[in-house]
Parts: C-alpha cells; sequence; structure tokens
C-alpha cells in the first residue's frame, strides 16, 4: 500500500478517541502496570505520544519544507515523557493528547500538501535521507504501533489469570516490538 495522505490523516485524527475509549476512567491496575522493567504502561505511551506530537512529527515537517537536508532533525527522546507527565493523571493525557493532535493536523491540511511537497526530503540524524512522505507514513504507523503495545501491556495483567487459555492468545505471546535500535 503506497502512502496516501487523506488516508493517514483519516488514521491520525481517530487516535485520540480510540485511547479515550479504550483508557477513560479505567482503574490505575489497567493503565499504570507495565511489562517490567524499561517497559511502558498505557499512561506512559499516551505520554509517549503527547512528546511525539509537540517534539517529532510537525516540527520535522516543517524542517523538510523549509530546509530539505541541509539541516538534521534533532534527535527524538524516547523516555521524556517521565518527566513531562508527572504530576498529571491519565485523563489529563488524554485531553493533552487530543488538543494538540487537533492542532497538528490543522496545521497538516492548512500545509495543501500536494506530490512534490511529499516528496521533499529532509535528514534523518539516524536514518540519514527520508521523504515529507515517509515522515507522514511513519506517524501512522506510530499511532498503530502504540495501540498495539497498549493492548499488550493491558493483556500483559493478565497473563496468569487466563491459564491454559493463554496459548489462544496471541497478544500474549507477542514479545514486543517497540524497543529502539
Amino acid at each position: 500500500m503506497e502512502h496516501n495522505l487523506s488516508d493517514t490523516m483519516a488514521l491520525l485524527t481517530r487516535t485520540p478517541a480510540a485511547l479515550d475509549a479504550l483508557l477513560r476512567d479505567l482503574p490505575e491496575a489497567w493503565t499504570l502496570r507495565n511489562e517490567g522493567e524499561k517497559s511502558w504502561s498505557a499512561f506512559d505511551v499516551v505520554g509517549h505520544l503527547i512528546h511525539g506530537e509537540r517534539t517529532d512529527w510537525m516540527p520535522r515537517a516543517r524542517m523538510i519544507l523549509e530546509f530539505g537536508e541541509t539541516q538534521a532533525f534533532a534527535r527524538f527522546d524516547r523516555w521524556a515523557q517521565a518527566r513531562e507527565s508527572e504530576g498529571k493523571t491519565l485523563g489529563q493525557l488524554l485531553d493533552e493528547f487530543a488538543q494538540v493532535r487537533a492542532e497538528n493536523l490543522g496545521e497538516l491540511r492548512a500545509m495543501n500538501l500536494r506530490r512534490e511537497g511529499l516528496e521533499r526530503r529532509g535528514r534523518h540524524p539516524v536514518l540519514g535521507v527520508v521523504t515529507l512522505s515517509q515522515l507522514l507514513a511513519t506517524w501512522a504507523a506510530h499511532d498503530m504501533t502504540h495501540l498495539h503495545q497498549i493492548s499488550r501491556v493491558m493483556a500483559h495483567q493478565y497473563r496468569e489469570a487466563v491459564g491454559p487459555w493463554s496459548k489462544f492468545l496471541g497478544v500474549l505471546q507477542c514479545a514486543g516490538h517497540s524497543a529502539a535500535p
């Protein structure tokens, strides 16, 4: 499947509501527990998504359009949510994510991108040359990665409670895939 901007935006528009429907007002046993050392809870993932909205997707899109390949993106801090989410509730994070995502999608729509804009190239500090189209497709796939991660982390809480059914539950067999390279 090739990248399609309107399809990407349709998916990105739905992520905040999907997270809100899944997570809001759940007991903390579901939202604050993780899978062990150096893993994230649902709370952490929402904080990570907010950090990405503020420092990754649209800032990098603007950089590509303004500077092309002449300036590399700033490195992304994959653990920034720990300090940025401190003292906040999950409800506050869900509201913040919905707000910043709506602002970013409004800005993306206003860019009125066409084929030549989507083909513009930028420079990732690790991956090298990337296109704006690739960045935007990654934004959508990143959302799906973290939706999957949240379902996996939450299912992990019942890994023993399900008993022998665990062998039929693929989400409990998943070894994860969100670690940094």
